[in-house]
């Protein structure tokens, strides 16, 4: 009976002992699975941020070998998170989208609907002038929104929309004009950027934008 019983403890014994090494392997799995979740979060970070920088200096024409290089990671880190280039720009774009659509919405409230509008819309030029990132991802979501982004630009519109009601509510944009058609404008004025002989002289491309602005204001015939 002795003998019996020594056998079932050690059988206790050992079957704990299973119980707690698959308890430690799956503590250890798990930590280096969160450690693995940590790392790749940190390199797509890693990856926007150097995207954002380099796709603001050259737009579309960069390469994914320079995107690393700033990164400090290996190119098919950058192919792991994103399969193509215009993927990755997708990305910063939908980033960029969203952080306009932010904007917008916090102006809805401002007392003068007017100059709310027009210094949103300036912003976003201002921006598109000197950051050829923000300069595409405004004119390829306009005219050729892919499935990835339309959804931004379509909050982003949205946006922009109420703004635009508000101002000419107020009297101070015309009313024959709808959003696809304020978009097109900027749109079309942001395509232009990219002719000027130097893009270093802003007064061209402000001219510019008075003449369009002063297109969109509300005007009272006599």
């Amino acid at each position: 009976m002795m003998a019996k019983g020594k056998k079932s403890l050690a059988a206790a014994n050992t079957t704990d002992e299973m119980v707690n090494m698959q308890s430690d392997h799956s503590c250890f799995s798990n930590d280096s699975e969160k450690t693995l979740r940590a790392d790749a979060k940190q390199n797509r970070e890693l990856i926007l941020q150097a995207a954002r920088k380099i796709f603001s200096e050259k737009g579309l024409s960069v390469q994914i070998s320079e995107i690393a290089r700033m990164a400090g990671i290996g190119i098919g880190t950058i192919y792991r998170h994103f399969p193509t280039k215009e993927a990755l720009f997708d990305a910063v774009s939908i980033s960029y989208k969203q952080k306009l659509t932010e904007e917008a919405k916090a102006l809805i409230s401002h007392t003068d609907p007017g100059k709310t509008f027009f210094d949103f819309l300036s912003g976003i030029m201002e921006d598109g002038f000197t950051n050829r990132a923000a300069r595409d991802a405004f004119r390829i979501g306009t005219f050729r929104a892919r499935t990835e982004v339309s959804g931004a630009m379509l909050d982003l519109q949205s946006a922009c929309d109420d703004l635009l009601t508000r101002a000419q509510q107020a009297k101070a944009v015309r009313e024959d004009i709808n959003i696809m058609d304020l978009f097109a404008l900027m749109s079309g004025l942001l395509m232009i950027v990219d002719e000027l002989e130097d893009v270093s002289d802003t007064s061209r491309f402000h001219h510019l934008l008075a003449i369009v602005f002063d297109g969109l204001r509300f005007k009272t015939h006599d």
